[in-house]
């Protein structure tokens, strides 16, 4: 059974928690921009918050 989209970014979540927790140096983008854990987990997180509150609407909305 595949993945749900909130079970992908909460494992992702995970991931760059970790990262930060070993500091690991792990850039995204570019060495411009320096994307690292640090700064792309917020966004990780606000999109998992985004897919549950989908999830929420989606009940409340749904014919009984």
């Amino acid at each position: 059974m595949p993945l749900t989209t909130e079970e992908g970014l909460q494992i992702l979540i995970c991931w760059l928690q970790d990262n930060i927790d070993c500091g690991t140096e792990i850039i995204f983008d570019n060495d411009d921009t320096l994307t690292d854990s640090a700064t792309l987990l917020p966004s990780v997180e606000q999109a998992l918050n985004e897919v549950r509150m989908i999830h929420y609407l989606r009940l409340l909305l749904s014919p009984q």
